[in-house]
């Protein structure tokens, strides 16, 4: 198979100084499509899509404007509040 990637133009320079690129490439790609395998064994196609779903509404709600972060930051003062009233 043989594959064609884009490289950013800030990049020709360092990328071409790189030794046995290709060696690497070829490398990183063996160790990607080992991880993806088990990834595979260990998630249900189920629960990928659960998460893709997941991930995709957190992007939709950021470009809304919505902050999970503060969001979340809020809920952990809510919560020590309550707790510390126990």
């Amino acid at each position: 198979m043989n594959m064609t990637l884009d490289i950013p133009q800030e990049l020709h320079a360092e990328v071409s100084a790189i030794p046995d690129l290709s060696l690497r490439v070829v490398g990183f790609l063996r160790h990607e499509a080992s991880m993806e395998s088990l990834r595979r064994q260990r998630h249900s196609d189920e629960a990928r899509s659960l998460v893709m779903r997941a991930v995709q509404q957190a992007q939709e709600d950021k470009e809304r404007g919505f902050d999970w972060d503060a969001s979340f930051e809020e809920l952990k003062k809510q919560h020590a509040s309550i707790t510390s009233r126990l």
